[in-house]
């Protein structure tokens, strides 16, 4: 649970005197009538729930939502999000991070209005959000050596630059892992209308919340529901700040025919190719995944009994695969695209017929999904669209979550104690932002 001392400790660094611009949400991006209750200044709600769906989120159930928040006695607002490209990162006249010509720098990005980020965050991060301005995750600015001051440049949905002012550089775990946390008044300066989720706080009790939601029909397999005590999703993929610290940063390109391509210096040095026991690869795969696959591999051939037959090679050669730059299927447009994880070379499809995108349920065999988990990877057949034949990277062990899947649940003992923020679903609420509203569903 986030505590509301944190918010002070983990603000690191602002910028002086900023400027408060009026929260645009009213009449531009509801999904119908509001629900927002009059609050005074109040310490920082603690239990927070999203609601959103595959892809845009869904007028209906953006209704249902803001009606269950106001029977369970909360209020509700409304997210964006995008992955948007940085071409520039400047401290004065002189350059941070720059791409080479024609490529960007892909940056997960949540949009929010004010009072959600104040009542949510801290009044010290919505204080210092403007249009103009926008807050960096503290992860995402060590990569870079970005600080709060320093000028980024990204690209508009129309395609055209649009600056921002660094404002701060605060705490992942406040920010919930964005990367770029910005007003929805700077996605209007973007041209980002695409709506994400809804987000509820200040209800009357987590019971309360929960009869509402299943009141309102949101209890389903198309919907996904994070709740901020939850314990972390062992199917929940790496937020893109992660990502890159994990497996390198890549500038990309968007080329005429709407193909990607990724700048030659990062290919080079992180994608190998050859197989992996009698899995081909022949597009190559990221050599750090390789070897926890590698590892996975080994343990299915030594498990008793061998579990190598629940791979379908043949299939797995013929149409799988693993490193492939390209946009997601679900990408809005061809300026603010979100980039499939096999650009990373990260992710790997086995089983497409069986376990094929959205078959319910995935054939995979559960023994093998959490021998998967347990080397570093994340299983496809629990995303909103269920992907059985996918396979992520997130080189950390996922087999000892007790979070209650769908499919192939972990086998582990209950939890007995209140959890620590960073092992959460608060933590990473906004964590794959510019990855398709938090689920890697492609």
């Amino acid at each position: 649970m986030i505590r509301n001392s944190l918010i002070g400790s983990l603000l690191v660094a602002a910028v002086v005197a900023p400027v408060v611009g009026a929260d645009p949400l009213a009449g531009i991006d509801l999904p119908g009538a509001a629900v927002s209750q009059a609050e005074p200044a109040s310490p920082v709600a603690t239990d927070l729930v999203t609601v959103y769906n595959s892809g845009p989120l869904d007028k209906d159930i953006g209704d249902r939502a803001f009606a269950a928040a106001r029977a369970a006695g909360g209020s509700a607002a409304i997210g964006r999000s995008a992955s948007l490209g940085m071409t520039d990162l400047v401290r004065g006249s002189a350059v941070v991070q720059r791409p080479p010509a024609g490529f960007a720098y892909p940056m997960g990005t949540t949009m929010l209005p004010l009072d959600l980020i104040g009542r949510t965050m801290g009044r010290e991060v919505s204080a210092v959000l403007s249009p103009n301005t926008l807050v960096m995750g503290a992860l995402t600015a060590s990569l870079r050596g970005a600080q709060a001051g320093d000028t980024v440049t990204l690209t508009a949905s129309w395609g055209g630059p649009v600056n921002f002012v660094i404002a701060a550089v605060v705490d992942d775990a406040v920010i919930g892992g964005t990367e770029l946390l910005m007003s929805t008044a700077g996605a209007d300066r973007l041209g980002i209308s695409r709506l994400s989720r809804v987000v509820i706080w200040g209800f009357d009790s987590r019971a309360a919340i929960d009869s509402a939601l299943a009141a309102q029909g949101l209890v389903s397999t198309s919907i996904r529901i994070r709740k901020s005590w939850d314990p972390t999703d062992p199917d929940f993929t790496l937020g893109m700040a992660k990502t890159k610290a994990a497996l390198g940063e890549f500038a990309f390109r968007v080329n005429g025919n709407g193909s990607v391509s990724l700048d030659s210096s990062w290919k080079n040095a992180n994608i190998t190719s050859g197989s992996v026991g009698q899995l081909q690869l022949s597009s190559g795969c990221h050599k750090t995944v390789r070897l926890d696959l590698q590892a996975a591999m080994a343990e299915l051939a030594t498990h008793v009994p061998n579990l190598t037959y629940t791979i379908n090679y043949y299939d797995a050669n013929r149409a799988g695969g693993c490193y492939y730059p390209r946009f997601n299927r679900l990408t809005p447009s061809s300026s603010i695209g979100f980039l499939s994880r096999h650009s990373w070379g990260m992710a790997i499809d086995t089983n497409t017929i069986g376990s094929c995108q959205g078959c319910a349920p995935p054939d995979m065999n559960c023994d093998t999904v959490r021998i998967f988990r347990k080397h570093g990877f994340a299983w496809g057949g629990n995303f909103l669209r269920p992907d059985g034949m996918h396979f992520e990277w997130v080189g950390e062990k996922r087999d000892h979550q007790p979070y209650p899947s769908r499919f192939c649940p972990n086998i582990v003992a209950p939890l007995t104690a209140e959890l620590r923020v960073e092992d959460t679903e608060r933590a990473t609420f906004y964590a794959n932002d510019g990855l398709i509203s938090g689920d890697a569903h492609e």
